[in-house]
């Protein structure tokens, strides 16, 4: 016995579909064929012509038409009725399958987008709690009306880090009394001002410092009276020497390689210290007694060269800085490291870092990485960073913290771009980009905030806020690795690979 697969009733004139072998009412199936022109089960096109008679023994004989007044009648208009519903039934339940898929795609769709949703809110959140984090450090609170940035006071959030109590509480002391005189920091009484850094020319110059192989002053930096400078050296040597003599006061032997950075100390009451770092992976102290400059300490213990120095506010910490994703704060009195900090899992990017420099307040720390990424750290979290700033697509070579503490300049030795965050919006302000030929050393705040030097190829001098270039030195015969501000501003001494230290300044 056969049973039409749309009506499940056994066929009066059974067929057979060449598509699919299945057996239909030849009634229904030739209605379905006029209106959907496929197979209802296979769903392949199908046409009357492919519909084959089924012969089945014993023959019956479907019954004559009959008037709907006799029973047969009756019964033939009611099994028209079934096989019309049955068709409908079939259309329904094909529909239903078809919504079914739908609602599961949309369902599908929904909890993706949901996912993504989650996960943007979540970094929206992140983001604004580490804007706040670093607007509360550096004393910026956002206005309720759009107004020039104004200075306030510097009112930091009590927190759990890594430092011992006794050095966050020295820290956060000297935090305290820098960040409420920023208000009040202004140059000092005669400091130079734009018209006459634009008249700066070369006055003096030293040349044939350090050894001529390798050749080259790597690092810089002059003591507060602007007389004693501090070198280092691409033949691993650190010179402290005199401008007014012309003279080498000390040439300072141990490292291994070439000297990365250098630093002067000086603390009232105690005397000059110089501090070193080279790709030697060490940090070396040196004092001087009796006129005559000695190691007095080495700092060990980073697995990666040392990439970035930098002396705290209290004159009683350095800071360095290494490539091997880690920067320690050490004691300069002990030479003892106080705290590391690692690099953070779930943070997007390196932590190989290639600059580093504290901010003038002493909480803040900024380590430009070989990503281009400055990561902005709060000295008493070692778990957490403070801000991430985009910066470069290449190793970030050099940054600087502005006197104010609301700018951070950046740069590339592979960039000529040089970028101004401003870090109570964490966001570039500004950004230009030097001769494609120029290669960039170092960039470098002066002592007021009123000026930038970029030291490389030239260098050159920018006023703050307007980033307007004030003075353009380019009467060297090496790179330029560095440059300071000195005598209140009226005085910029120069380092550069020609081992010749150069002093700019208005002629007389």
């Amino acid at each position: 016995m056969f049973f039409c697969a749309i009506s499940g009733s056994p066929p009066t004139a059974p067929v057979v579909s060449k598509t699919s072998g299945t057996v239909y009412e030849k009634a229904l199936i030739e209605r379905y064929i006029e209106e959907n022109g496929t197979d209802p089960i296979s769903g392949e096109p199908l046409t009357k012509e492919d519909l084959i008679d089924v012969k089945a023994k014993p023959s019956t004989l479907p019954p004559r038409p009959a008037n709907q007044t006799s029973i047969p009648a009756l019964l033939t208009a009611l099994q028209s009725e079934y096989d019309a519903i049955m068709l409908e039934s079939l259309e329904i339940k094909k529909a239903f399958q078809s919504s079914r898929q739908e609602l599961a795609n949309a369902l599908y769709r929904e909890d993706a987008a949901t996912r993504v949703i989650a996960r943007l809110m979540k970094e929206r959140d992140e983001a604004r709690q580490a804007l706040s984090s670093i607007q509360s450090t550096i004393g910026f609170q956002p206005a309720a009306t759009e107004a020039p940035a104004e200075d306030v006071e510097m009112a930091p959030e009590a927190a759990e880090g890594a430092l011992p109590s006794e050095v966050e509480a020295k820290i956060m002391e000297t935090n305290q009394a820098l960040s409420s005189g920023r208000k009040k920091r202004k140059p000092a009484a005669g400091y130079f001002k734009a018209d006459q850094i634009k008249t700066f020319v070369q006055t003096s110059h030293v040349p044939s410092l350090h050894a001529t192989k390798p050749a080259g002053i790597t690092a810089l930096d002059v003591a507060k009276d602007g007389n004693t400078v501090v070198t280092g050296g691409a033949d691993k040597v650190v010179q402290i020497f005199d401008l007014e003599s012309s003279k080498v006061l000390g040439t300072l032997k141990g490292h291994t390689k070439a000297v990365t950075h250098v630093a002067f100390r000086e603390k009232e009451g105690e005397s000059k210290l110089a501090i070193s770092a080279s790709a030697d992976k060490t940090v070396k102290i040196w004092g001087e007694e009796d006129g005559k400059w000695s190691n007095k300490s080495n700092i060990t213990g980073h697995k990666g060269e040392i990439t970035g120095l930098s002396l705290h506010p209290t004159g009683d910490f350095v800071s360095a800085a290494s490539s091997d994703s880690t920067w320690s704060l050490y004691d300069l009195e002990t030479s003892k490291e106080i705290s590391k900090y690692t690099s953070i899992e779930n943070i997007s990017g390196g932590f190989s870092y290639t600059s580093f420099q504290c901010h003038p307040d002493g909480i803040l720390h900024g380590g430009g990485t070989k990503d281009g990424i400055v990561r902005v750290w709060d000295i008493r979290q070692a778990s957490s960073l403070a801000a991430s700033l985009e910066s470069h697509s290449t190793p970030l070579t050099t940054l600087s913290f502005s006197e104010n503490g609301y700018y951070l300049a950046t740069g590339s030795s592979n960039d000529p771009t040089v970028k101004i965050f401003d870090l109570r919006k964490l966001d570039i302000l500004s950004s230009w980009s030097l001769p494609s030929e120029n290669t960039i050393s170092e960039v470098k705040f002066d002592p007021s905030a009123q000026f930038l030097s970029v030291s490389g190829t030239d260098l050159r001098v920018y006023a703050n806020k307007s980033w307007d270039e004030l003075l353009k030195f380019e009467d060297n015969a090496g790179v330029l690795t560095g440059a300071r501000f000195v005598n209140n501003g009226s005085q910029i001494v120069l380092s550069g690979l020609d081992r010749t230290l150069r002093v700019l300044g208005v002629q007389s």
